[in-house]
């Protein structure tokens, strides 16, 4: 699809050409017109016009007063939308789980490939916003890290430096759910056993938190952090306020601020007794009002356990779950989030399913399946952004928000329709006209420049069943092309 972009002053064609292509606007400020604005914070517009201004949208409206110097997006047959958020995510990473058990002070930072060919696709989904979080192969994993799929370096991708701390209720492979639990309960018990010794060694005149602190490089003279006592836990260390919290272990001190209530928990339930032993640790340490469990799909089965906790959730896997009942051998099918949504549980869907690897196709998949449209929508925009405290910058289309936009080519739930622009913090990153793996994926060619095109720039057919295979290989079957003279 053609796509017309002006400015209200005469710019150089070349400039209009490229501007898809360059990732920032001299002046920040982009305007875009479109026949449709869905804002999921009121109604739709008709006709409407989104203002982004250094990289946070400043208005939104109908004949709206543009700056003379705006970038002008126009295509009135478009439909913007709100970037997706993906609020649970162990993608993007070069590997998604460490052999550690308890590894709270590790970073999936320092594993996240921003060249990774997953960000590359959440764009082609409309993904703007992703919480990445190591897998469920852990007792207590890493810090996760929500970020932007754009950028090449993980300071470019930032969006929120700490994500929270994964926790997985499920047993690890090679663990029973007996020793999972154990291990869980020991982590918790070895924070509190390691600040009462502390403590104890202070009040004794002695120094053990701080000499661990220098043995581990950290500079306490430029610590400004102060000493103060525990809050937030359902259970407390008397005198912790003895003790500069810059001279607690590093390695204790993410289990610290989890217990605290000042980093969320992202808790992993394969199965639905899982989910109980989840609400226990959370409740149990004082954190249950910062918890999402992160469920599969027979979870639903201990929805009112959910609902009682009052904690979000994470919808992963299928949609619907299929059983066989054992008296009857009748088929019984459950279609899940509704049964979240008629206990009044805040949901987020999840792109992490065995059919497809996009919120919107499971968005669609659910109205499909009887969830009402609003519902549906908000669960891939509004209510993962709360669910990552990020209500007030991302997941509906207002001002002051970032200026995250999608263009899809109809309905973003229509299956005919196509995320064909991207607009991140006022920047066009996407344009699908110029997405070569969507090119080599549907139209059977490689493009110029792979080793399977010819010597003449023409491009020769695609030996790749899905658009990150662009080696170029020649199949076993076919000859390979000959060599010109």
């Amino acid at each position: 699809m053609s796509q017309k972009i002006t400015r209200s002053l005469v710019l150089a064609p070349a400039l209009l050409t490229s501007l898809f292509a360059a990732p920032v606007l001299a002046d920040g400020k982009l305007a875009i017109k479109v026949g449709r604005i869905i804002t999921m914070n009121g109604p739709e517009i008709v006709n409407g016009v989104i203002l982004i201004e250094n990289g946070r949208i400043t208005a939104v409206g109908t004949n709206l007063k543009l700056p003379w110097d705006a970038v002008v997006i126009d295509q009135p047959k478009m439909v913007a939308f709100p970037g997706m958020v993906e609020a649970h995510s162990a993608r993007g990473m070069d590997r998604p789980n460490e052999n550690i058990d308890v590894a709270p002070f590790l970073s999936v930072a320092d594993s996240i490939d921003p060249v990774g060919f997953y960000f590359e696709d959440a764009l082609r989904w409309g993904i703007t916003t992703i919480n990445v979080q190591q897998g469920p192969e852990c007792v207590i994993g890493a810090r996760g890290m929500i970020v932007k799929p754009v950028g090449i370096t993980i300071e470019d991708m930032l969006v929120k430096p700490d994500g929270g701390l994964k926790i997985s209720a499920s047993p690890k492979r090679g663990n029973s759910p007996a020793t999972q639990q154990q291990a869980l309960r020991a982590a918790f018990a070895d924070l509190r056993t390691y600040l009462d010794d502390i403590v104890r060694d202070k009040k004794q005149g002695g120094d053990r938190a701080k000499r661990e602190a220098l043995f581990q490089g950290r500079d306490l003279e430029g610590e400004k952090s102060k000493g103060k006592p525990m809050g937030g836990s359902a259970w407390k260390v008397e005198g912790l306020e003895l003790i500069p919290r810059g001279e607690i272990d590093e390695k204790q001190e993410p289990l610290l601020a989890l217990v605290e209530g000042r980093i969320p928990a992202f808790i992993y339930c394969a199965r639905p007794m899982d989910v109980e032993r989840a609400l226990e640790i959370a409740r149990t340490n004082g954190f249950l009002a910062r918890t999402t469990l992160v469920c599969y799909t027979a979870c639903w089965k201990a929805a009112d356990s959910i609902a009682a906790a009052g904690v979000s959730v994470v919808l992963e896997g299928p949609l619907v779950q299929l059983e066989r009942d054992p008296i009857t051998g009748k088929e019984i099918e459950t279609f899940v989030p509704k049964i979240f949504a008629d206990k009044k549980i805040p949901f987020a869907l999840s792109s992490t399913n065995t059919t497809t690897e996009s919120l919107w196709f499971q968005a669609a998949t659910a109205v499909g399946l009887g969830l009402p449209r609003e519902m549906a929508l908000k669960a891939a925009t509004v209510v993962p952004a709360t669910i990552l405290g990020l209500q007030k910058r991302v997941g509906s289309i207002e001002v002051g928000k970032d200026g995250n936009v999608l263009l899809f080519s109809g309905d973003p739930l229509s299956v005919t329709a196509f995320v064909e622009h991207v607009i991140v913090e006022g920047k066009p990153v996407y344009d699908r006209s110029k997405d070569i793996r969507v090119k080599a994926l549907l139209e059977g060619k490689q493009p110029p420049g792979t080793a399977a095109a010819d010597e003449n720039g023409k491009t020769a057919p695609a030996t790749a069943a899905h658009p990150h295979d662009d080696t170029g290989t020649v199949p076993l079957d076919e000859p390979e092309p000959k060599k010109k003279d």
